[in-house]
């Protein structure tokens, strides 16, 4: 897992190497992290690395400083 604050944005990156997410499997957790990431102008991605695992990836833009 990481965390970095920098360039205008915040991005939170999370990697194991299980199973993966199932092709049918509930979603909610994820469609939930892709909406709360979407309000505040971001991003959500989920992926499966060739070497097996899963890897998400949230993304939002840090609030400018008047």
């Amino acid at each position: 897992m990481t965390l970095k604050a920098g360039q205008g944005e915040v991005v939170l990156a999370v990697s194991d190497n299980g199973k993966g997410i199932p092709a049918h499997g509930r979603r909610s957790g994820l469609r939930n992290l892709d909406e709360r990431a979407q309000c505040l102008g971001g991003s959500f991605t989920h992926e499966t690395p060739d070497e097996g695992g899963t890897r998400l990836v949230w993304r939002a833009p840090l609030p400018t400083r008047s």
